[in-house]
């Protein structure tokens, strides 16, 4: 792959892994606001950026792996403070 098509790759990805960002800072701020968040969401979300970083180190596509897998985080950010913030009210 050219470092065009990884340039578009990091650029497509930072875009998509930007758009989470307000989401999870608000839920490090206020952890609360995790409780009516989906697990099933999140779960899938981070099982399908952790395929995608599968799928870029096998086809050499560093841009997907790197991008997806901090994709992946993110959610998992998500998913553990839904986890956390519904034990606390139970």
């Amino acid at each position: 792959m050219n470092i065009l098509h990884q340039g578009i790759g990091f650029l497509a990805g930072g875009i998509i892994t930007a758009a989470a960002m307000p989401r999870v800072i608000d839920i490090i701020r206020d952890a609360s606001r995790a409780k009516g968040e989906s697990y099933s969401r999140n779960a899938l979300l981070v099982i399908g950026n952790l395929i995608w970083v599968g799928y870029g180190i096998a086809g050499d596509a560093i841009a997907i792996s790197v991008m997806c897998g901090l994709s992946g985080m993110l959610n998992g950010t998500i998913l553990l403070a839904a986890i956390r913030a519904n034990r606390r009210c139970s």
